[in-house]
């Protein structure tokens, strides 16, 4: 997506010297990048103390500030900066204590590590150690950051957490809206423990406009004040945050005209028109061939939207998308023949009936072939969520069944988890997916999740089992939770007397109103759809007390009474016979 540009910019300065001691073993690094990095990674500044006893710590800290700064960039760019940033750091955690575990002595790699990335509008904490991360904003200094240490007596001082030190690590993480004149200062030990707060406050704003100088202010201060460890300090002032402004963002779009609408036979760049697949109030679909002959499908926007940039991002986004999944269960995204003159997308052109088709011709389908088919539809939902994205709109006209099994296609309502976090200056397009599939939570306000992909999923399955819908047609007139609540499952059974019940069972929990009943993962609903889940028994080899509690009581209160009566009946005296 060319053209979300941050406008990110920021003063950068750092220094680092050994002080006192015979090695440095602090490390300290920033990437600062542009272009697309800039926009969906930000820029990483990050500190690292490596911890004097143990046995390598100036290679402990090198391999924590290298490998993040390098491993962090290589993260996909629509993971959300967090989950980018904390896979690594676990990573690099993991490698250090490996090292250290299969060291001859086994003496550890252990470094403390702290980082900031910023990126858009705003600014992510990463922090493990006694390194610390600060915030100057107009004038005062804040510690952001707290120490993991634990205080012995008044000389000795030791630190609970540290990447290196076991193979578990708990990363503490902060995110804050950055506002222009921001300053971050990110220090070690040897700085922050023999300089007062109000000092160290005092000292930045007095060189506000040389971080240099600030730099090497505070750390001579350090040394002034008889600091006996390393000295390192990197100072960043936030000059733009990195808001992609309205009118940036209206010149790229506009760079490539809407398509007008087409007829077969037309040609544009090269793409001949053969079929007129799909025309909607949002875009225009169709099957084309290029100058060999291949048929490829073409999507055009709308031309009621050529002055909405929301809309315009929106389309744009979905062949971003595309590009950046890759599954033989999702339709690919192919790089036009020739330069675009105009704004459209393509992909490879299905042979093969939607879901929808195949449905309404076979439904109810075989169990086998419906569970060949969720797995292939799952196993394409689960390249989504990988790459931090949800569909958000699985439905069967969104799914055509190939030779190579199902594939999903359209990414016109897909969310992307790194793409939220870029701010622009104006409000986004959400488009809902299809109310009878999608889950409720997108109505009633909660927030999605991967397991609203996994409710839409389920009521696939169900309906390839009846060729209904599992809440029927209530459900799509719902739009707030008292609605929601008072639905009420209706068992597969009831429709296909062949659904087991146990898969019956699996389907009712992967399409629970509340998303916290659903299922963890799809890997769980999966196992549960092939193999008999033993907590769920066939209701036939249930007790009565479990099937029917209601039938139980009732049964039972009949037995008293009848037991009463005939308790009664043989107490009464008998008639005197004359």
């Amino acid at each position: 997506m060319e053209h979300l540009k941050s406008s990110l910019d920021i003063t950068f300065a750092q220094l680092s010297q050994a002080g006192a001691k015979s090695e440095n073993q602090d490390t300290i690094g920033a990437r600062i990048p542009d272009g697309t990095l800039l926009t969906y990674k930000g820029i990483a500044i990050a500190i690292a103390d490596g911890v004097s006893t143990s046995a390598a710590a100036k290679q402990a800290s090198q391999s924590a500030i290298t490998g993040f700064l390098g491993d962090y960039y290589a993260t996909p760019d629509t993971w959300r900066t967090q989950q980018s940033a904390t896979r690594v750091i676990q990573s690099l955690n993991r490698y250090l204590w490996g090292l250290g575990a299969n060291s001859p002595r086994q003496e550890g790699l252990l470094t403390t590590f702290s980082a900031i990335i910023l990126k858009s509008n705003q600014v992510f904490c990463f922090h493990v150690g006694d390194s610390r991360i600060y915030r100057l904003r107009h004038g005062q200094l804040e510690q952001l950051t707290r120490d993991h240490t634990q205080k012995i007596d008044k000389k000795t001082t030791y630190l609970t957490r540290a990447l290196g030190a076991d193979d578990i690590l708990e990363i503490d993480m902060q995110t804050h809206e950055l506002m222009i004149g921001d300053t971050f200062i990110l220090t070690t030990d040897g700085i922050h423990d023999n300089i007062q707060h109000k000092s160290i406050e005092s000292l930045l704003n007095a060189y506000s406009d040389n971080l240099e100088d600030a730099c090497s202010r505070l750390l001579n201060q350090a040394l002034e004040n008889n600091s006996q460890d390393n000295l390192s300090i990197q100072i960043c002032r936030v000059n733009n945050i990195g808001a992609a402004s309205q009118s940036d963002t209206v010149s790229v779009l506009s760079r490539l005209p809407f398509a007008p609408l087409l007829s077969i036979g037309q040609t544009l760049d090269g793409l001949c028109v053969k079929a007129i697949l799909q025309e909607s109030e949002r875009s225009q679909v169709y099957r084309v061939e290029d100058a060999d002959g291949n048929s490829l499908v073409m999507k055009t926007p709308s031309s009621h939207y050529s002055d909405d940039i929301a809309y315009i991002e929106r389309f744009v986004m979905e062949s971003w998308i595309g590009i950046r999944l890759n599954s033989d269960c999702i339709v690919k995204v192919v790089t036009p023949p020739k330069p675009r003159t105009f704004l459209y997308y393509l992909t490879e052109y299905l042979k093969g009936p939607t879901l929808t088709h195949l449905i309404k011709e076979r439904a109810p389908l075989d169990i086998p072939d419906a569970i060949d088919l969720i797995t292939g539809i799952i196993k394409g939902v689960r390249a989504f969520h990988r790459k931090d994205t949800l569909h958000q709109d699985i439905k069967p006209d969104n799914i055509i069944v190939t030779s190579r099994g199902p594939v999903i296609i359209d990414f016109g309502s897909s969310w992307v988890a790194g793409i939220s976090e870029v701010g622009v200056a104006f409000e986004r397009d959400h488009v809902l997916g299809t109310l009878d599939y999608s889950a409720p939570e997108y109505r009633y306000g909660a927030k999605a999740s991967s397991r609203s992909d996994q409710f839409s999923v389920a009521i696939l399955m169900y309906e390839m089992l009846t060729h209904k819908r599992p809440y029927g047609e209530a459900y799509g007139k719902a739009m707030h939770l008292k609605a929601f609540q008072k639905l009420r499952y209706r068992p597969a059974a009831t429709y296909n007397p062949l659904v087991p019940y146990w898969i019956d069972k699996a389907i009712a929990k992967a399409v629970s109103i509340h998303p916290e009943q659903r299922y963890e993962s799809f890997s769980e609903f999966l196992l549960d759809l092939k193999r008999p889940n033993p907590l769920w028994q066939n209701p036939e080899t249930q007790p009565l007390l479990q099937r029917h509690p209601l039938r139980f009581w009732q049964v039972l209160a009949a037995m008293g009474w009848f037991i009463a009566l005939m308790l009664l009946l043989s107490t009464a005296p008998k008639a005197i016979s004359l």
